[in-house]
This record gives structure tokens, sequence and C-alpha cells, in this order.
């Protein structure tokens, strides 16, 4: 499942000539750009195959742009994969370069695509014109896509092998479950009705069961089920979140995806390092097959070749971040974490797109690891994942959900981290921003990974951040309640305001000044403080008045 209300922009970190081709509306805004700048230096996306016996890896295809989820042909002569809402076929040999599908009504598929078994239809999953994904089947030489699923949000993962039946994820009165659906369209069966998400349902090859991965038992496993739904059963369960199996088309083997305990158990994000896991289907040892850089685009699909004896994948590879960069760390690795050089600067990416009250986000400062941030509408959850080098000093890098205001206002924020082992200095702000400039004017109340509140701002641009007030919160215990943080301006007064224990909000320390000049942007933030480590904060019940 690809969720529809989560953004990432890491296809606009470089011009789009990997593909051989131009498309429209793909170069990303950048407002308000400092006059020195450096272009961010962008991940490399690589579709691969791996050999199941040896282990050997072959490069098909390299490209800066931001691919995903390929398909192996039935026929074992042409991938497919995603690339900003379209599908792209190359030959299976990477002899020449992709060539856009022609999918029709389903213009901005996402990474949910797969192709028949007598391989000639393919299923896409799209997004509607309400941003909603809904299925479509269409030949797989591309033309006329036929909706299947007009309830959405719907996210296709499998066909029966006498392709009559698309089995898939969706989204019904609040909760992921999986459903079927005849390809030839009509009313949808609901298979599954456990709390919790339901995801990547696919047929093994001989029609007796569907595989899938759910998180009921509170982290995220393989299961299975017969095709009326009945006799749901575990296939995998350890330690490791693990998503997406496939199964071989001679049915001897599971493939799948699995991300470490630095995940979240219903999560399955970019940028991380993931290992792809094969198990026989009949049981026996689970074995690491793949250890690199990537996330669920990665291995989200079908993608095994017809003769089972290799798979296709995507890797990312990250560029080396410059030393001054890293992180501060203790003996025996010492590193002192030290200021940007003078006239380093990066132009932040920019998304005019609405999410939950906020008017836009965006990853300030051009982080190597593009961010991303979803909204829960039914938690009131704001979930912001980020890399980045700091919030402090002459310029940040970090993601900002923002909203354009003037005037006086006050922002608040419930904040959690979810992964305990974060860097003990990654920030989760509440910020008024001159602008999206790296080194623009700012003012911040700040949650630090090791309990450290402050409230701190830039009073002008390309100045290192000053302290005006904190609050040490360090060493609570598992138990303690989320910590509950404001940020209240008053012409051009700021003050910190906190509530550690489900109390009312107080006023800590004293207040600071800063004029902010016409329009200026309010929101939220995330940086973990390791340019090239991602990281999540959890922001809820956010208020701006």
């Amino acid at each position: 499942m690809n969720n529809p209300i989560s953004i990432n922009q890491a296809t606009a970190l470089t011009l789009l000539t990997g593909l051989g081709v131009m498309a429209a509306g793909l170069t990303p805004a950048c407002a308000q750009q400092p006059a020195a700048t450096s272009k961010p230096a962008g991940l490399e996306y690589v579709l691969e195959t791996v050999a199941i016996e040896s282990g050997e890896r072959q490069t098909i295809y390299r490209t800066k742009d931001h691919i995903e989820a390929p398909n192996w042909s039935r026929d074992g002569s042409f991938m497919l994969f995603n690339f900003k809402g379209g599908l792209y076929r190359i030959p299976a040999d990477g002899s020449a370069k992709p060539r856009q599908l022609d999918t029709g009504a389903a213009k901005k598929c996402n990474n949910d695509h797969g192709i028949s078994f007598d391989g000639k239809q393919l299923a896409v999953s799209s997004r509607s014109p309400d941003k909603k994904s809904q299925i479509y089947v269409l030949p797989i030489d591309g033309g006329e896509a036929r909706l299947v699923t007009p309830l959405s949000p719907s996210y296709w993962h499998g066909w029966s092998p006498d392709d009559q039946t698309l089995v898939y994820c969706a989204e019904r009165d609040g909760n992921f479950d999986i459903y079927s659906v005849p390809a030839a369209g009509g009313p949808e069966k609901r298979l599954t009705t456990s709390p919790g998400l339901d995801d990547g349902p696919e047929y093994s090859p001989d029609g007796k069961y569907i595989y899938y991965n759910s998180e009921r038992d509170g982290t995220m496993q393989i299961w299975r089920m017969k095709p009326d739904g009945s006799a749901q059963e575990p296939v995998i369960a350890d330690d490791r979140r693990n998503w997406f199996p496939h199964l071989s088309p001679d049915g001897r083997w599971i493939a799948f995806i699995s991300f470490g305990k630095d995940v979240m158990p219903n999560d399955h994000p970019e940028n991380r390092d993931v290992v792809i896991r094969l198990v026989p289907a009949a049981g026996g040892e689970t074995r690491e097959l793949v250890r690199c850089f990537g996330g669920q685009g990665t291995l989200n699909v079908p993608s095994w070749s017809p003769d089972s004896k290799k798979l296709a994948f995507v890797s990312v590879t990250k560029p080396i971040p410059p030393d001054w960069s890293l992180p501060g760390m203790p003996k025996p690795n010492y590193h002192k974490q030290v200021p940007p050089p003078a006239d380093y600067h990066r132009p932040a990416i920019v998304i005019d797109q609405a999410l939950g009250i906020f008017d836009g986000q965006a990853d300030v400062g051009g982080p190597i690891l593009p961010g991303n941030a979803s909204f829960d509408a039914r938690l009131g959850h704001y979930r912001l994942t980020s890399a980045g080098y700091n919030i402090w000093y002459t310029r940040d890098e970090f993601r900002y959900l923002w909203k354009k205001m003037v005037g006086d206002a006050t922002l608040s924020a419930t904040i959690e981290f979810p992964y305990k082992d974060g860097y003990f200095d990654r920030k989760a702000v509440l910020m008024f921003r001159q602008d999206l400039s790296d080194d623009s004017k700012t003012v911040m109340v700040a949650l630090h990974g090791g309990g450290l509140i402050h409230l701190a701002q830039r009073s002008e641009k390309n100045q290192k951040i000053t302290e005006s007030a904190r609050l040490k919160a360090e060493g609570r215990p598992a138990s303690a309640k989320p910590i509950r943080l404001s940020i209240e301006k008053r012409g051009n007064t700021f003050a910190l305001l906190a509530s550690l224990d489900g109390e009312p909000l107080r006023q800590i320390g004293t207040t600071t000044e800063l004029r902010l000049e016409g329009t200026f942007y309010v929101g939220i933030g995330f940086c973990s403080h390791q340019p090239t480590s991602s990281d999540t904060a959890i922001l809820s019940d956010v208020t701006l008045k």
C-alpha cells in the first residue's frame, strides 16, 4: 500500500534526465532561496536483480530519479517500474532506455501494480480526483484503463491464478483490511476483520492461499489465509517488521522485505536499511538474501523472474556527507559537532500541498535524505520523518509543515519520539520563521531527544541561533505523559509554555524578542540531527490560534 497522504520529494532533488523523458510539472518550487546555494547531492536509485541460489546482484538501470516497485513480465522480456505517477517499461537486460506506458485514465499511479498470470493484463492503483487510490485494469501494452473499485482508498496487490479475482488492501470505516473483487468488476468482499493494518495480499500460484502482512499481534508479520478469508494463520513471526510476501512462480519460495525495530510496527518508510528475506513456502529456515538501503518501494509488488531464479528490486545509494556535518560522538568514536562553512547553503524543497491544518511543507536546507510527513485525521497525529544536519548554528536542515500568517498566534502540540534509541540531540520544533531559506530569521520552541526544552531564536539571517529560556526534562520514566509545548507570539514578543505531566501549560523562563516582517511561516518541524539517518517525531493535538 502506498499511503496517499504521505509525500516524498526525492525526485525534486535532481533534473529529470535519467529516464530520457521530459515531464511537465516536475520542477520543485523553491521559495525565497539564499543568495549562495549549492544543489542538494540527491540519491541514486538502482534497479537490480539478485540470484536466489548465489546471491549475485546485477544492475539493470541506474538513475538519480526516484523509481520504485519493479514487476517482471511473465515472459521475462521486460520489467515495469513506477516513476512520478507513471509506469515505465524497460528491457529486462537494461539494453534500452525506459519508455512510459500509456495507462489511460490511471494517470497518477502509485507503486502498487502487477501483471496477470496470463501476462495479458495489468492492474494498477491510481489516485482519483479526490486524491484517494482506486484500482484499474488495462492491457499489458497500455491503453484504456477500466475502473474496478469505485470505493476508495483501494490499493491493488494480487491477481488470482485464473485472473478472475483481484485482492487488495482498502480502508473502510477507519480500518485497513484485505478485500477481493472480481477483475471484471462487481461487489467487493471483505476477507479480514482484525483491528489494525492488514496489507499486501498475494495469491499462492496454486490458488490455495492468500499471503499478506498484518500487525494484529502488535508488530507487522507475514500471515496467510484461504481465499474465502478462513483459516488465518501466521507464517513469519519474529522481532522485525515484515512486509509484502511474494510467492515464487514455482510456489517454492516466499520473498518479503523486512525493516528493523527502528521502524514503527505499522510503517514501511523510505530511506531505511532493509533486508530482503527468503523462506521456503513449505516451511523452514528464513535466510537473508539482500541487505540494502531502501524502503517500501524496494520490494512491494510481485517481482520474481518467471523461472523463479531471480528477484528484481530497487536499492538506493546515498551520498557520503561532509565530515563537518556529522553529529557529535563520544569516545572511542569521538567526533565534534561544528558549524557549517560560512558560505554553505542549500535550497528548500517546497511542496504547496495542504496537510491537516497546514498549507504546505518543505525540506528546509535540502537534506541529503528527503523527508516525509503524513497526517492521521482519526488520531490527530502528524508524523514527521526527517534526516538533517541540525536546527542550530547559521543554517538548518529539517522537515517543516507550515502555514503562512500575519499578526499574533499561538501554536501548541504534544510531542513524542516513537524510536527511543534516536540521537539525543534530535529536535521536534514549534517554529515561527520569516521564510524557508536555510538561514532565515526564526524563533522556536524545541524538544530534544534527550529531554531538553528551550526557546531560541536566530535574530538575523546567517547568524547563529541563541537560547533565551530552557527547561530540563531529562530522565523521565517511560510511563510519563507526553510533553506538551506551546509557542506564543504577541507583537514581537515570544514565550515558551510547557506541560510535563498533563497540568495546564505554564510559561517557562523569560521571553525573547524578534521582529518578523509582513507574512511569515508558522509550523511544526523535526530533524534527526544525522545527515544520512532518518528518524521520526509524532506531534498530536496540534492547535494554531
